[in-house]
């Protein structure tokens, strides 16, 4: 796909934000198909929002309080008064209206910590699928960027790396080496999936 401009995504999250600040590097330092044009957190405290300030994105909170009808049109807004043509989920652990979704065209990502289809779901996110991974005893791990449907984890994969699970991993260390696999996986998998954009 050809286009002379790049494409506008916003990040939503509710977390540290380390998922956010690789995406938003990769827009500032590399030849991206995408700029981020926004970042909206769920909370004023979380990490999330001090990387958009540190990296020069519009922030916008939507209180966590918020839910319902209430923040389907909230969030609605933002996206369509900022042209947001993809929404990336970093660290949001809610399932995303199915308004959205649709409004979106279905162009929502987000990014999991374990290879999909293996160890999604409610209730699998953070620590808690690296502890099952490792009770599972399984011999590798990584990440995975899927498009996101109505269901958790579902959609369709984009992207997924590998790394080894060692016999001396703890769900910590095991954590922290998914993350940086997470943090090459996913400016490269929204670019993948720009590309098959129309």
């Amino acid at each position: 796909m050809l286009r002379s401009t790049k494409v506008r995504i916003a990040i939503l999250g509710s977390g540290a934000g380390s998922n956010a600040k690789a995406l938003c590097v990769a827009a500032r330092e590399n030849a991206t198909l995408y700029t981020v044009a926004l970042v909206i957190s769920t909370s004023a405290k979380a990490g999330i929002c001090e990387v958009a300030r540190d990296e020069g994105v519009e922030l916008c909170v939507i209180s966590g309080d918020v839910k319902g009808e209430t923040f389907t049109e909230q969030l609605g807004s933002l996206l369509q008064d900022h042209r947001i043509e993809v929404l990336v989920l970093a660290g949001f652990m809610r399932l995303l209206p199915p308004e959205i979704l649709r409004r979106m065209h279905g162009n929502v990502l987000n990014i999991h910590p374990a290879l999909l289809p293996e160890f999604g779901g409610k209730g699998m996110y953070g620590i808690h699928v690296h502890e099952a991974v490792i009770t599972a005893h399984k011999v590798e791990s990584g990440a995975t960027v899927h498009v996101v449907s109505e269901n958790y984890d579902e959609g369709a994969v984009v992207g997924q790396m590998r790394i080894p699970v060692e016999a001396t991993d703890s769900p910590l260390t095991l954590q922290e080496k998914v993350k940086l696999v997470e943090h090459q996986l996913y400016p490269a998998a929204v670019d993948q999936f720009i590309r098959t954009l129309k």
